[in-house]
């Protein structure tokens, strides 16, 4: 086998964390981040930049485990710099082992339901915990809503008119510690069921004054959620933000919350930049990422 790269973008949930679990839909868009494995012909090596602490390797021996796979030569570099703040080096909440976890499929040659392959090798690598959206959406890029249930996944136009912005906390999240602390269902978790399929169905619409809307009534249910479950969604300066936007924004914990990201949503670019600053007062960095409407792709062939 030849020179072969594969890469796959990052994501981050917009709507439907933890309700997904529950058979709600989710939203999530794919951002310009990209997890990239590599393997050139050699005696047998792995190499990680970036995202590190053993859990690569840990990830590379799940998806050969998945594929069934007994790799004896090569040698792997898995590059997740790009999920990681260039200053302090923190990694960012966008989903660096599922990209990985996708690109490596793809770099290992099985190409074909690729989707399901990197979702069982990921689920391994979480020890069953997620939901798959993660992996959904570094295989098909964009926006896209999922559902759990078949692994379903559609894809979304971005609505007319509709800005963002991205904030880091700078505070990491253990999105595998927050699910440990769900239990059996109760009323706050069918409120937030119900509020993430309105929220999905205004993304759907293209309306972007209805998912602004269906964002804000999302949070709120979310708050309620937190408050039974006590997650900690909203820690690290995001209860601050959600309490500081304006009624014409909508500002959200974006996946496990508690720390990471957060996304603030509107119509009028200059509110949105004076909510940026008022971020920054609190702590959090804006973020320059983009939708990546590419999903996982490869380059390079076997010989």
């Amino acid at each position: 086998m030849s020179l072969v790269t594969a890469s796959a973008p990052g994501k981050v949930v917009l709507a439907g964390e933890y309700a997904v679990l529950d058979g709600a839909p989710a939203i999530a868009m794919a951002v310009n981040r990209r997890a990239i494995a590599r393997y050139t012909p050699g005696p047998f090596s792995i190499t990680c930049e970036g995202v590190v602490e053993g859990s690569d390797r840990t990830l590379f021996d799940a998806v050969l485990s998945g594929l069934s796979l007994d790799i004896e030569a090569g040698e792997f570099t898995l590059d997740t710099r790009g999920f990681t703040d260039p200053v302090s080096g923190a990694k960012l909440g966008i989903g660096s082992s599922a990209a990985l976890s996708v690109a490596l499929n793809l770099l290992l040659g099985r190409i074909g339901d690729k989707e399901a392959e990197a979702h069982a090798a990921h689920r391994a690598f979480q020890q069953g915990a997620g939901s798959g959206i993660d992996v959904a959406v570094s295989t098909t890029g964009g926006l896209i809503e999922f559902r759990r249930e078949g692994y379903r996944v559609s894809p979304i136009d971005w609505p007319e008119g509709l800005q963002y912005r991205l904030l880091w906390s700078g505070v990491p999240s253990s999105t595998r510690d927050k699910l440990a602390k769900l239990d059996a269902g109760g009323p706050s978790r069918d409120r937030l069921a119900d509020a993430a399929a309105s929220v999905a169905a205004a993304w759907r619409s293209g309306e972007a004054a209805a998912v602004v809307a269906g964002t804000r009534d999302y949070v709120a249910a979310l708050e309620a959620f937190d408050a039974d479950y006590r997650i900690g969604i909203f820690e690290a300066g995001h209860a601050e933000l959600v309490a500081a936007a304006p009624e014409t924004l909508a500002y959200k914990s974006c996946g496990a919350g508690g720390g990471d990201l957060g996304i603030a949503l509107g119509t009028d670019r200059d509110a949105l930049d004076a909510f940026v600053d008022v971020a920054r007062e609190h702590g959090f960095a804006s973020l320059d990422l983009r939708v990546d409407r590419h999903g996982a792709a490869i380059s390079g062939a076997a010989a």
